[in-house]
C-alpha cells in the first residue's frame, strides 16, 4: 500500500474509533469510581492534594479538569468524560507517528491498529478515569523520548518532559516509568553537561520537582492504606495473566507470561541490530519491571494489575514491533508475524456496545431501569427504599441528581436483603430474595432491576415537623427514639426538609447510628444530601433510611444531619416519620 494510502485508511479508522469514544463517553453509565470522584471532588470543588479528602482516585488531571468542564457545561457524563475523549485523538496521532519509523508496511499498518483499538485500553478513553488521558500522554513521551535520543532537539525533550508530567499527574501508576525515563535523560544529558545547561535546567523544572511531589503524594497515600488495589502474586503470576485476561481474552499463567515476554526476550536477542530508539525503550521497560519486583520483594508493594498495569501494552506492542522489524530482513516470516497483532482489533470489534464497560458491567444501571423507579417513585407517597450492592450508591445518587434528585438513597446494608420497594441486583453474582419480580434489566444482561410482588407494609409511628434557624449548626437531632421502643423490628426514617443556605454545595450529611451498651457501633449509615443535587431552592429534600434489625439490643439510636464543613444553614418545613415495618 502506498504512503497516501495508508495515511487515508488510518485516518478513516482513527476518525470512526473517535466517534465511538465520544458516543460512548455520552451514554455508558456512570461507573461507581467515576461518580465518587464526582461527588467527592468535582461537585465540592476541593480536589487539590493535601487540601482534599485523600484517596487514590483522585487523579489530579483528570479531577481538575473534570472541575472545569462541570463548571463549564454541567455533570452529563459526556461533559466529565470530554477530556479523556480529547486525549484519545492525541493517543490516534502519536499512535501513527510512533508506527512511522517501522520499515515495512505490514508491521507498521499492523502495529498502528493494535495501538489504536486495543480492547480494554480504549474503554478508558470514553471514562471520567486518568488511565486513557495517561496513555495518551506516555505515547507523546515515548515518541518524543525516542526522536530525541536520535536528534537531541530540545524542542523533543521538553514534550517528553511534559508528555511525562501530565501522564504521571493523570495516574500515578506510572511513577516507576517516570522515574526511569528521567535517570535515562540525565545520563545522557550529563554526558554533555557544558552545553546542555538550558535543558537540565527544563529536567530539574519539568521532571524532578514535578517527580518529586507525585511521589511525596504517592507515599502518603500509602502510608494511609489508600494505594491497596493490585497483586502480590507477582508479574508473571499477577501483572501479566490479568492484562492477559482482558487484552487478549486469556489468564493462563504460562500463556500469558510467555506472550508479554516475547517482546522483551526478542529485542534483547537482537540488540545489536536495533536502532537506538528501540534499546532505549528495551531499557526503560526493564527498569519498570525491575522498580516492580524491587518494590514488591523488598516493601511489599502490591504489583499493578489490569486497569494499573496497562501503560505497558503500548510500550509491549512498540517493542515487539521493533524486534519483527529488525527481525525481518533475515526472516520473511517476521512481518507476517505481525498479522498476529489483528487479533486486538478482532476482539475490540467484536465486543462494539455503547451501554456498558468491560470491566465493570456490572455497574451499568441504565436508563430503562432509572424510567422503571421513577415510574414508581411517581405513585409513592414516601420516598422508595432501594436496596443495592456497596458498588451501586454513587452512580445512582448520580443518576437521581440527573433524574431532578427524586430518587431515594439506596440501601446497601445485608445487600441482597428483602425489606426494600425495589432491589438493583446484578443477577449473575447474587441471588436474590424470594417475593420479587423483574421490572427492568440493563441490555447487557447483567444489571437488573426487581420489585417486590406485595408491597411494603409499614405504620406510622411518629410524625413531628419543625423548623430549624438559620445559622452554624454541625449537629441536628431528627429522631432518638428509647431504644426498647423499637421491639426488635425494622423502621424507616423519613425526613423531609426545605434547605436554605448560601455555600454551594451545602456539604449536609444524614447519619443513622446505632450502638451497643458498651458504646461500639452496630451501625453507622451516612449519605450526602449534596449528591442528589445542591438546587436547595427549587427541591426540597427528601429521603428515607432503614433501621434494620439487630441481634443485639441496642443502647442508643440517633438519626442527625451533620455539618462537617460548618456551612451556614437553615430549614424550614422539616417533617420527620417514623414508619415501622410490619410482617407480609
Amino acid at each position: 500500500m502506498s504512503a497516501r494510502g495508508e495515511r487515508t485508511l488510518f485516518a478513516a479508522v482513527a476518525l470512526l474509533t473517535f466517534v465511538y469514544v465520544a458516543i460512548r463517553a455520552a451514554l455508558v453509565p456512570l461507573t461507581h469510581d467515576e461518580a465518587a470522584t464526582f461527588q467527592t471532588y468535582v461537585l465540592t470543588g476541593r480536589y487539590l492534594p493535601y487540601l482534599a479528602h485523600w484517596d487514590a482516585g483522585n487523579h489530579l488531571l483528570i479531577t481538575a479538569i473534570g472541575r472545569g468542564c462541570y463548571q463549564l457545561f454541567g455533570a452529563a457524563p459526556l461533559s466529565l468524560r470530554a477530556f479523556n475523549v480529547l486525549c484519545f485523538a492525541l493517543y490516534a496521532w502519536y499512535a501513527w507517528r510512533a508506527t512511522r519509523v517501522f520499515h515495512d508496511g505490514l508491521i507498521r499498518m499492523a502495529t498502528a491498529a493494535a495501538l489504536l483499538l486495543c480492547p480494554f485500553l480504549l474503554d478508558f478513553f470514553s471514562l471520567f478515569r486518568g488511565y486513557g488521558a495517561s496513555l495518551a500522554f506516555l505515547l507523546l513521551a515515548v515518541f518524543h523520548g525516542l526522536r530525541w535520543s536520535e536528534m537531541q532537539r530540545r524542542a523533543d525533550l521538553v514534550l517528553l518532559l511534559i508528555g511525562l508530567l501530565l501522564a504521571g499527574m493523570a495516574s500515578l501508576t506510572l511513577l516507576i516509568l517516570w522515574s526511569g525515563a528521567l535517570a535515562v535523560i540525565l545520563i545522557m544529558l550529563l554526558r554533555h553537561a557544558r552545553s546542555h545547561i538550558p535543558e537540565l535546567a527544563c529536567w530539574v523544572l519539568l521532571g524532578l520537582l514535578p517527580l518529586a511531589f507525585a511521589a511525596t503524594y504517592s507515599h502518603e497515600l500509602s502510608a494511609r492504606g489508600l494505594l491497596y488495589y493490585g497483586t502480590p502474586d507477582g508479574l508473571l503470576r499477577g501483572t501479566f495473566p490479568s492484562l492477559s485476561e482482558w487484552v487478549l481474552g486469556s489468564g493462563a499463567h504460562w500463556a500469558a507470561g510467555l506472550l508479554w515476554l516475547i517482546p522483551i526476550l526478542l529485542t534483547a536477542a537482537l540488540w545489536q541490530h536495533l536502532p537506538k530508539a528501540a534499546r532505549i525503550l528495551l531499557l526503560l521497560v526493564l527498569a519498570e519491571l525491575t522498580g516492580r519486583v524491587v518494590l514488591g520483594r523488598l516493601f511489599g508493594v502490591l504489583y499493578p494489575m489490569d486497569r494499573t498495569a496497562m501503560h505497558l501494552v503500548p510500550l509491549l506492542l512498540l517493542l515487539l514491533a521493533y524486534g519483527l522489524d529488525s527481525f525481518r530482513s533475515r526472516y520473511a516470516i517476521a512481518r507476517w508475524a505481525a498479522l498476529l497483532l489483528v487479533w486486538l482489533p478482532w476482539r475490540t470489534l467484536a465486543g462494539l456496545n455503547v451501554s456498558h464497560t468491560r470491566f465493570w458491567p456490572e455497574q451499568a444501571i441504565t436508563e430503562d431501569i432509572y424510567r422503571a423507579a421513577l415510574e414508581r417513585q411517581a405513585n409513592s407517597p414516601r420516598p422508595l427504599l432501594v436496596g443495592g450492592y456497596r458498588q451501586n450508591p454513587r452512580s445512582w445518587a448520580y443518576g437521581s441528581m440527573r433524574h431532578g434528585g427524586t430518587l431515594n438513597f439506596i440501601d446497601d446494608t445485608g445487600f441482597p436483603q428483602p425489606t426494600c420497594d425495589l432491589l438493583l441486583i446484578d443477577s449473575v453474582f447474587f441471588k436474590s430474595p424470594a417475593g420479587f419480580h423483574e421490572i427492568a434489566t440493563a441490555p447487557n444482561g447483567r444489571v437488573a432491576l426487581l420489585e417486590r410482588d406485595r408491597p411494603l407494609r409499614t405504620a406510622v409511628r411518629s410524625d413531628s415537623s419543625w423548623r430549624v434557624a438559620q445559622r452554624v449548626h454541625e449537629f441536628v437531632g431528627l429522631w432518638s427514639p428509647n431504644a426498647d421502643s423499637l421491639h426488635g423490628n425494622e423502621w424507616l426514617v423519613e425526613i423531609q426538609a426545605h434547605m436554605t443556605s448560601t455555600a454551594q454545595p451545602l456539604e449536609l450529611r444524614v447519619v443513622l447510628e446505632v450502638k451497643d451498651a458498651d458504646g461500639e457501633l452496630l451501625h453507622y449509615d451516612v449519605v450526602d444530601l449534596e449528591d442528589l443535587g445542591a438546587d436547595w431552592a427549587r427541591r426540597p429534600t427528601h429521603v428515607l433510611r432503614r433501621l434494620p434489625r439487630f441481634a443485639t439490643p441496642p443502647a442508643r439510636v440517633a438519626c442527625y444531619w451533620w455539618n462537617p464543613r460548618l456551612q451556614t444553614y437553615g430549614a424550614d418545613h422539616v417533617r420527620v416519620r417514623v414508619h415501622e415495618v410490619l410482617p407480609d
